[in-house]
């Protein structure tokens, strides 16, 4: 199985605001030449395969583009909320200097385990994310098929950890544009392999 996952486009947000599972609106003056250069790429890497699925997280700057790319292909969009940022709970829409400096801290010292006040913590996600990539390969008609998935930066960067059975923050560096793909080809045993990163 192939595992196309995409960063949405731009939102429509304040720099220097802590977001994750926001519901903000695209940035509308990006959002059309975004989607055009998901769309050129996407076609690149299929090679003329089509995918089975084009699937999405509810959120509306993911799912937008994720429409897109399902009119393209001829496929209506699978929403999961799996998919989602991270939920930041107390701090979500809090510019980032106005967050307790010892919750960041207490962050940094445990990324994986630490959950902002009413929020998710990365373990969340890592479960989620598994749980939804899981159920994609129990139910793959063929080894050969294509699932693509619009998502975010946070899932993606951990889902791809998991998947190629690094530390969970392995992969929390790696820059991730806007639009950004991760590849990855997951044998029938489960193992993975990254075929692309932020392409």
């Amino acid at each position: 199985m192939d595992l196309i996952l995409i960063r949405h486009p731009p939102p429509d947000v304040a720099p220097g605001l802590c977001y994750g599972r926001t519901d903000l609106p695209v940035d509308a003056a990006h959002f059309d030449a975004c989607v055009a250069t998901m769309q050129t790429r996407l076609a690149a890497l299929l090679d003329a395969r089509t995918p089975v699925a084009i699937h999405s997280s509810p959120l509306q700057r993911a799912r937008r583009a994720a429409e897109a790319l399902a009119t393209s292909c001829g496929l209506r969009v699978m929403e999961d909320t799996r998919l989602a940022e991270m939920d930041f709970g107390a701090w979500e829409m809090q510019p980032w200097d106005a967050i307790d400096r010892n919750d960041l801290d207490a962050w940094a010292r445990d990324v994986t385990g630490f959950a902002p006040p009413g929020g998710e913590s990365a373990r969340d996600i890592v479960l989620r994310m598994d749980g939804w990539a899981r159920a994609l390969r129990g139910a793959a008609s063929t080894k050969d098929a294509v699932h693509v998935a619009v998502a975010h930066a946070g899932p993606i960067r951990l889902h791809t950890a998991t998947a190629l059975r690094m530390p969970t923050t392995a992969c929390l560096s790696w820059s991730l544009d806007f639009g950004g793909i991760c590849h990855l080809h997951i044998a029938d045993d489960g193992h993975a392999r990254l075929v692309r990163w932020n392409a």
